[in-house]
Protein backbone atom coordinates (compact mmCIF):
# COMPACT_ATOMS: atom_id res chain seq x y z
CA UNK A 1 0.00 0.00 0.00
CA UNK A 2 1.12 3.12 -0.88
CA UNK A 3 2.62 4.97 2.65
CA UNK A 4 0.19 7.85 2.54
CA UNK A 5 -2.26 5.43 3.85
CA UNK A 6 -0.43 4.32 6.69
CA UNK A 7 -2.21 7.45 9.02
CA UNK A 8 -5.65 6.65 7.60
CA UNK A 9 -8.07 4.88 9.73
CA UNK A 10 -8.92 1.91 8.32
CA UNK A 11 -12.91 0.80 7.82
CA UNK A 12 -14.59 -1.27 10.38
CA UNK A 13 -14.76 -4.65 9.79
CA UNK A 14 -18.18 -5.70 9.12
CA UNK A 15 -20.13 -9.19 9.02
CA UNK A 16 -22.62 -8.81 6.02
CA UNK A 17 -24.55 -12.39 5.77
CA UNK A 18 -26.97 -12.57 2.98
CA UNK A 19 -30.45 -14.29 3.48
CA UNK A 20 -32.91 -15.66 1.35
CA UNK A 21 -36.42 -16.34 2.34
CA UNK A 22 -38.18 -18.19 -0.97
CA UNK A 23 -41.19 -20.63 -1.41
CA UNK A 24 -40.89 -21.35 2.93
CA UNK A 25 -37.47 -22.10 2.48
CA UNK A 26 -34.08 -19.77 4.17
CA UNK A 27 -31.02 -19.68 2.64
CA UNK A 28 -28.70 -20.21 4.79
CA UNK A 29 -29.31 -22.67 7.21
CA UNK A 30 -27.67 -22.48 10.86
CA UNK A 31 -24.49 -21.40 8.76
CA UNK A 32 -21.68 -20.16 11.22
CA UNK A 33 -20.08 -17.32 11.01
CA UNK A 34 -17.03 -15.01 13.31
CA UNK A 35 -17.72 -11.76 14.62
CA UNK A 36 -16.17 -9.58 16.74
CA UNK A 37 -17.70 -7.61 20.00
CA UNK A 38 -19.35 -4.32 19.14
CA UNK A 39 -18.27 -4.58 15.36
CA UNK A 40 -21.47 -3.99 13.19
CA UNK A 41 -23.18 -6.92 11.93
CA UNK A 42 -25.02 -6.13 8.81
CA UNK A 43 -28.20 -8.80 7.79
CA UNK A 44 -29.04 -8.62 4.43
CA UNK A 45 -32.76 -9.97 3.66
CA UNK A 46 -34.73 -10.93 0.27
CA UNK A 47 -37.93 -12.13 1.13
CA UNK A 48 -41.39 -13.06 -0.21
CA UNK A 49 -42.82 -13.22 2.52
CA UNK A 50 -43.54 -11.14 5.86
CA UNK A 51 -41.66 -13.12 8.99
CA UNK A 52 -39.09 -11.78 11.82
CA UNK A 53 -35.48 -11.94 12.70
CA UNK A 54 -34.66 -12.90 16.31
CA UNK A 55 -31.28 -11.80 17.45
CA UNK A 56 -30.07 -13.81 20.77
CA UNK A 57 -27.39 -11.45 21.45
CA UNK A 58 -26.55 -9.07 24.61
CA UNK A 59 -28.97 -7.19 23.96
CA UNK A 60 -31.30 -9.07 21.87
CA UNK A 61 -33.25 -7.60 18.71
CA UNK A 62 -35.97 -8.27 16.53
CA UNK A 63 -36.59 -7.08 13.10
CA UNK A 64 -39.58 -7.19 11.13
CA UNK A 65 -38.94 -9.02 7.79
CA UNK A 66 -41.03 -7.95 4.99
CA UNK A 67 -42.27 -9.69 1.82
CA UNK A 68 -39.76 -7.47 -0.17
CA UNK A 69 -36.04 -7.63 -1.23
CA UNK A 70 -33.10 -5.74 -0.47
CA UNK A 71 -33.80 -5.31 3.43
CA UNK A 72 -30.79 -4.01 5.89
CA UNK A 73 -30.69 -4.64 9.35
CA UNK A 74 -27.61 -4.05 11.82
CA UNK A 75 -26.48 -4.29 15.14
CA UNK A 76 -23.81 -4.77 17.31
CA UNK A 77 -22.87 -7.89 19.78
CA UNK A 78 -21.82 -6.40 23.48
CA UNK A 79 -20.27 -9.65 25.33
CA UNK A 80 -18.59 -12.14 22.88
CA UNK A 81 -20.57 -15.94 22.78
CA UNK A 82 -22.69 -17.58 19.82
CA UNK A 83 -25.11 -14.83 18.37
CA UNK A 84 -28.36 -17.27 17.19
CA UNK A 85 -29.73 -15.56 13.94
CA UNK A 86 -33.58 -17.15 14.18
CA UNK A 87 -36.20 -17.03 11.80
CA UNK A 88 -39.75 -16.83 13.81
CA UNK A 89 -42.23 -17.89 11.64
CA UNK A 90 -39.92 -20.38 9.89
CA UNK A 91 -38.60 -21.24 13.06
CA UNK A 92 -35.44 -21.88 11.46
CA UNK A 93 -31.70 -20.79 13.13
CA UNK A 94 -30.16 -18.83 10.16
CA UNK A 95 -26.65 -18.26 11.28
CA UNK A 96 -24.85 -18.55 14.18
CA UNK A 97 -22.33 -15.95 14.80
CA UNK A 98 -19.50 -16.82 17.15
CA UNK A 99 -18.61 -13.01 18.46
CA UNK A 100 -15.01 -12.91 19.87
CA UNK A 101 -13.17 -10.00 21.97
Amino acid sequence: APSDMTNQQKPTPRLVIDVTIKDGQVTPTDQAFQGKVKDPIVIRVNSDVEDELHIHSVPDHTFKVEARGGQQFQFTADTPGTVEVELHHLNQTVASIHVQQ
